[in-house]
């Protein structure tokens, strides 16, 4: 498979540009970070250069008030429409807005699963770490509890489960289970 580096590059030097202010959740990590870990966890998967891309830009729209216009003018509109799908309606109670989008989720291409599958690694891994250093601390920064945020990762790997033959899913449901079971 042939990547074009040039435009990986852009996607980078645009995430970046459009997180440059944002940390992740109550630390001082760049948010960048968690787009460069979950592109390393498309590219363990051999995804495409598209969903390298979509991977990169997931949360532009959500997360920084890019329009999806922007996005489609400058990356094309397979990629726009893949980061559009990834926003969520943060006007939404917690629990609601993402049982919605993991009941559109499950009816989604394989594309958008992966980048899906790899944004709940990379954020799920991050709160095992944390509750490995934090302990029960680590909850108080989420706008859901404990058991809704278990419950929206019970909800992913069903969304997700057309992917459980792949090696993504596999590590999702092993944090899971660190996380949440054992």
């Amino acid at each position: 498979m042939i990547i074009d580096n040039k435009k990986i590059d852009l996607a980078f030097d645009y995430a970046r540009e459009k997180h440059s202010k944002q940390f992740r959740k109550q630390t001082k990590i760049p948010y960048i970070v968690h787009p460069y870990e979950v592109y390393q966890y498309l590219r363990e998967e051999g995804a495409d250069q598209e969903t390298l891309i979509g991977g990169i830009l997931h949360d532009v729209i959500e997360d920084t008030g890019t329009s999806y216009q922007e996005i489609k003018e400058i990356f094309g509109e397979n990629i726009a429409k893949i980061v559009e799908f990834e926003s969520e309606d943060k006007k939404l109670p917690y629990l609601e807005r993402k049982t919605l989008h993991m009941q559109r989720l499950a009816l989604c291409d394989e594309k958008v699963k992966l980048i899906n599958c790899a944004d709940k690694l990379s954020n799920l891994r991050c709160i095992y770490l944390d509750q490995k250093y934090f302990k029960d601390d680590v909850w108080e920064k989420f706008n859901g509890t404990r058991e809704e945020i278990k419950r929206y990762y019970s909800m992913a790997l069903d969304a997700l489960k057309s992917l459980s033959n792949r090696g993504i899913y596999k590590k999702l449901q092993y944090y899971y289970n660190l996380t949440f079971i054992n």
